[in-house]
């Protein structure tokens, strides 16, 4: 096969109507339906769900038909769901789409209601196939999270950590041999050398931090899980050093998988329901808790049989040590469990967590790939690996930019429309993008936007609001942090998710440059004069390069996470912001000139326009405006949340800021004064003021930019 597709769902949503909104983003093409669904009475059938699951496993075949039932009426009734009207159509159309270009479909799920998250989706039926989903197709359950987090692909030998835990007061499991079936599985990967299988000397939580401290890449537990409803959150059972049950609840065990080194890529947890949830937080089951820490987690939804997790476990490294993807391998191993007893419903209960796109877990060597033995079930074609692709969703900061002012009828007035008059009403200019708004940037003519996105950069007419053009970037899950145009305004420049620096002809999205960083790029700036654009990525570097070339011209390395830069107005200096809790200043030529200390990460920073001051802006919510030859600070204010971006206004006595606590805000360089504030629905991720600084436009996580009239005291 020749990679694969993906089909992403995205819910959102909920209520007391019970109405959500499911959004597609397809090879097909995307769109959008109001659904209704009723979460609380699909909720009420799970604790007969789990019995059916479990009983089929032993229960004679004409029996088990009727066992049957109850699951395929649950998973006919979330299809229709999500799969109504035209969303079928683009469903049908992409799997034609992808079978024609013989790639792999995968489903997306990015499940965003946590009444919807705790509903068994791996039930999915579709009744004019009559197939299962999740057995035709491997299907993810897709984080959302803003923090960068490493790519899930190792380099071989890949350590694999065993740990089996059994407290003498639960049950016996059949332990031995899914400890066995995994050196069996494993045992091609381990005879050459690329893969090293290793077992936790012990059963207690003390046994797993002594052995994390030498790290591993794979952590595979095997024991017992549970769902503390008191705690709201999911836990494994470890043995106590007497012996006895000894809780370790998900967010303990995530605490304790940080100080491996290297870190765990991937965590399967074989023990009953370590995939369970309540209806009121995302991120209550043990596997949800993880997965904010860890690219990648299998776990199982509901109780499981000794007999089904060996059997899975088997199946799923088998296909692991023939290169396979991580999803591709989940559903290798539910299909075994078809295989094993084809009127048994356990191949619902495993559950996979992704935080990235890029489900590989490391690339094997082309000539075993050739030679080694098949896995021995029938129609589960290769895939080969997709780019590395973090996290969706992070912050990246725009270069300062000029918008246009808002209109009546929704259209956008055009430059130098007269701010508006101290009292009046405030009313923004709504642009709906349909995507999370990452960046802007404004044409220096006003009369073009450009914004960042999920795989998106795009301009818009910012009279009518029309789209002009619209490029993809990288795959899904490759955001647009960043956008900046060219002082003459013939190029726009993209940094993203994708690990590149992307520079467009701004007339018609023609891509003209691509230069590559080592992970997620979050700024970018060109220089004063055009010749140059500088880059800050994940990788802890700024780069300058030859905005014409693309050849290098400058490499300056940061501790952590470099999250922002900006060039100052006479060329001369170059500022970053980085997750290290600093903001530098550097000569062109790599010079450092100052550093300015913060106690938490910082995430933008901004020079005024007379290049006298600096402003600073970060986790710990606060914009700190500096002086940027002594270092001396000058003024602090205060968001209630995390502030994404600032920028000072053209004449600079105005700053904008950004922030996760849902608004964006104009405030008074002098002394603190807030004077604007613009609320949005969701985090607020960037802000420019208009060439006459008399507009704000703020664009947000709700999928809107909104261009807001700014007070005539403040134009």
């Amino acid at each position: 096969m020749r990679g694969a597709a993906d089909f992403v769902l995205e819910v959102s949503g909920g209520g007391p109507g019970g109405r959500y909104t499911v959004a597609v983003s397809s090879p097909a093409g995307e769109g959008s339906l109001a659904v209704d669904l009723d979460p609380v009475a699909i909720g009420a059938r799970l604790a007969d769900l789990q019995r059916a699951v479990l009983a089929s496993s032993v229960t004679p075949r004409a029996a088990a038909l009727g066992l049957e039932r109850p699951v395929r009426e649950v998973g006919e009734r979330l299809f229709r769901a999500v799969f109504d009207g035209h969303l079928r159509g683009l469903y049908l159309a992409s799997r034609q789409h992808a079978g024609e270009r013989d790639q792999a479909l995968r489903v997306v799920l990015r499940i965003r209601a946590p009444e919807l998250a705790a509903l068994p989706w791996e039930l999915l039926y579709d009744e004019e196939s009559a197939e299962y989903l999740c057995l035709r197709r491997p299907l993810v359950r897709y984080v959302d999270l803003p923090e960068p987090l490493a790519p899930l692909r190792s380099e071989p030998p890949l350590k694999i950590l065993g740990m089996t835990s059994l407290p003498r007061s639960r049950a016996p499991l059949g332990a031995e041999s899914e400890r066995a079936a995994l050196s069996v599985a494993l045992g091609p990967l381990t005879e050459r050398g690329l893969a090293d299988l290793d077992w936790v000397p012990g059963q207690t939580a003390d046994d797993l931090s002594r052995r994390l401290l030498r790290g591993c890449h794979v952590l595979h537990f095997i024991g017992h899980g549970a769902y503390d409803p008191q705690r709201h959150e999911g836990m494994i059972t470890l043995a106590g050093a007497d012996g006895r049950e000894h809780h370790l609840h998900a967010s303990a065990l995530a605490s304790l998988l940080s100080v491996a080194r290297p870190r765990p890529q991937l965590v399967v947890l074989n023990s009953c329901q370590s995939g369970m949830g309540n209806a009121e937080d995302l991120f209550s089951s043990t596997a949800a808790v993880l997965v904010r820490t860890v690219p990648a987690v299998v776990a199982m939804q509901f109780a499981v049989t000794d007999k089904a997790a060996t059997r899975f476990a088997a199946s799923f490294y088998q296909a692991l040590a023939q290169g396979r993807t991580v999803d591709e391998a989940v559903r290798v191993g539910r299909i075994a469990l078809v295989v094993d007893k084809d009127d048994s419903l356990e191949w619902a209960t495993p559950v996979l967590y992704l935080r990235g796109g890029d489900a590989r877990l490391f690339d094997m060597p082309a000539a075993w790939a050739q030679a080694g033995p098949a896995v021995p079930l029938p129609g589960t074609d290769p895939v080969p690996p997709k780019p590395p692709t973090p996290p969706a969703t992070a912050n990246g900061r725009p270069a300062a930019a000029a918008g246009p002012p808002a209109a009546p009828g929704g259209a956008l007035a055009p430059p130098g429309a007269p701010p508006m008059a101290p009292g009046a009403a405030i009313t923004s200019r709504v642009l709906d993008t349909r995507q999370w708004v990452h960046a802007l940037a404004f044409h220096p003519d006003g009369r073009r936007l450009a914004t960042g996105s999920r795989n998106r950069v795009r301009v818009w007419d910012a009279l009518t609001g029309n789209r002009i053009w619209e490029q993809p970037v990288g795959g899904w899950l490759s955001s647009v942090f960043a956008a900046a145009f060219s002082p003459g305004g013939r190029r726009l420049v993209t940094g993203g998710a994708d690990n590149t620096v992307r520079i467009w002809a701004s007339s018609n999205g023609e891509e003209l440059l691509r230069l590559r960083h080592d992970h997620v790029v979050f700024g970018v700036a060109f220089s004063p004069d055009g010749f140059r654009v500088a880059s800050a990525s994940a990788d802890r570097t700024v780069r300058l390069w030859d905005s014409t070339s693309g050849d290098p011209m400058l490499r300056i390395t940061h501790d952590q996470v470099v999250t922002d830069v900006a060039f100052s107005p006479d060329g001369t200096r170059l500022a970053s912001a980085s997750a290290d809790r600093s903001v530098r200043l550097w000569s062109l030529g790599g010079d450092a000139l100052l550093r300015l200390r913060h106690d938490h990460a910082v995430k933008a920073v901004a020079f005024s326009p007379d290049g006298g001051r600096l402003a600073t802006a970060g986790d710990d919510g606060c914009v700190r405006v500096w002086d940027a030859g002594s270092g001396h600070r000058l003024l602090l204010v205060r968001h209630g949340d995390a502030v994404k971006d600032v920028a000072f206004s053209p004449g600079g006595h105005w700053l904008a800021t950004a922030s996760a606590d849902r608004t964006a805000g104009v405030w008074a360089v002098a002394d603190g004064t807030r004077a604007l504030r613009v609320q949005h629905h969701h985090t607020v991720f960037c802000v420019a003021f208009g060439p006459d600084g008399g507009w704000l436009a703020s664009g947000s996580e709700d999928k809107t930019v909104k261009l807001t009239p700014v007070p005539g005291e403040c134009g």
